[in-house]
């Protein structure tokens, strides 16, 4: 997909497992998911189409925004990625998708990052797949660094490496490094749990935590006043208030009607 000059790359969040583990590991991954994104743009206009698999190579650097590629021919990808292939079709595979863009992947392909840095990709990739197409999504520690470590629902149980930015330190800045370097707008205060997330950007193309708390705040609002299950809700507490209010124990009946007796 190309939008404002940017080639992105969609692909199957599976194919990250292991990127935080070390160097060696993430050229693994990306190596993976360029693959998986060959062939999947090969999928939906080369095959079957005009384009002559001889021009395989051409091709593929041309939807990608590639300078090289490792296969000069198709059928050079088809053997060396078979497995890949079998694993993950796009034609059958359903599950989790990360987007990324062309100058993002290249950068962490091209230059050595720290273990924080690694992390702070996925928690950038893993945010942008919970936000989805709305303007803002709620989320908390425990579902983000899940699917930091490329799950699609919540886990108990994660990687040592995903597993310490559960902790208040780690996880603090985590959130620092999606604000600085990622512009992801982070909202929440002392009544929530969790917090919120946006990508939508002030003038100035900062991360707009006016505009996230603005919408937060109003969508918080019309949920007090126009949900109906939370009315009716409210409804039965003041009903079982006002019964608990009118209500006189046993005992203490029974020493009112002594004292009556009296």
């Amino acid at each position: 997909m190309k939008k404002d000059g940017e080639t992105y790359y969609s692909f199957p969040a599976a194919l990250m497992r292991g990127f935080w583990e070390s160097e060696e590991a993430k050229i693994h991954c990306l190596n993976n998911v360029l693959y998986y994104c060959a062939y999947s743009v090969w999928c939906s206009k080369g095959r079957g189409g005009s384009i002559n698999e001889e021009n395989f190579y051409n091709f593929i650097c041309g939807e990608l925004g590639l300078r090289r590629f490792a296969y000069d021919t198709k059928a050079k990808f088809y053997r060396a990625t078979e497995e890949l292939r079998s694993k993950y079709d796009p034609d059958y595979y359903n599950g989790l998708f990360w987007c990324i863009s062309n100058s993002m992947f290249f950068d962490f392909y091209d230059n050595a990052k720290t273990a924080e840095e690694r992390a702070g990709l996925l928690a950038y990739l893993a945010t942008r797949s919970i936000i989805g197409q709305r303007g803002f999504a709620k989320t908390n520690k425990f579902f983000l660094t899940s699917r930091m470590a490329c799950n699609l629902k919540n886990q108990n149980e994660l990687p040592e490496e995903i597993e310490k930015y559960r902790v208040r330190y780690h996880f603090d800045k985590l959130k620092t490094m999606l604000f600085a370097a990622y512009k992801v707008a982070i909202y929440s205060d002392r009544t929530m749990r969790g917090f919120y997330v946006s990508l939508k950007k002030d003038a100035d193309g900062n991360p707009d935590i006016l505009w996230l708390a603005q919408q937060v705040n109003s969508n918080r609002q019309g949920k007090d006043t126009t949900n109906p299950l939370k009315v009716a809700l409210q409804n039965v507490r003041n009903e079982l208030q006002k019964a608990n209010s009118n209500y006189t124990a046993p005992n203490e009946q029974r020493e009112q009607h002594l004292k009556n007796s009296t």
